[in-house]
């Protein structure tokens, strides 16, 4: 239902401009959503895989401290969400990569997720966006009056 009250705004000329660039916004960031969304699971996979050599160590207990229930978190889906949370939202929590076996591994992997999901990918998906600003611009008289 909320869909279609975007698709009728597109009745009212000066909302036209905006719907059209919500869609070609979208249109053109699809391919980009799904390298983003690969980068994030291959470095999910590698933090799961860390996050197994933990539990049932020395270094596990002091892993507790940074779960909620002091239990390690570590199914598929959290860790997931917790790189997502990590690169593109910013949400770090570095102390969880300074314990176990693979704790030089696993800062340089924190370090280099950080780096490639916050400023390449985020870079790239604002220079995306820009183009497409510049895209619908060009069009926006056109666009206003076929709608």
């Amino acid at each position: 239902m909320w869909i279609k009250v975007f698709y009728w705004m597109r009745l009212f000329s000066a909302l036209a401009y905006y719907v059209k660039l919500i869609q070609q916004t979208i249109t053109d960031s699809l391919y980009f959503m799904l390298m983003v969304f690969l980068i994030i699971l291959s470095f999910a996979n590698f933090f799961y895989v860390i996050d197994r050599n933990i539990k049932g160590t020395d270094a596990g207990r002091y892993y507790d401290q940074y779960t909620s229930a002091g239990e390690i978190d570590n199914s598929l889906i959290d860790v997931i969400i917790s790189v997502y949370m990590m690169g593109a939202l910013g949400d770090f929590d570095s102390g969880r990569y300074r314990i176990g076996y693979d704790r030089y591994f696993a800062m340089a992997m924190f370090l280099l997720a950080t780096f490639i999901i916050c400023v390449v990918f985020m870079n790239m998906l604002i220079a995306i966006m820009g183009e497409t600003f510049g895209q619908v611009q060009e069009v926006s008289h056109e666009s206003g009056l076929r709608e």
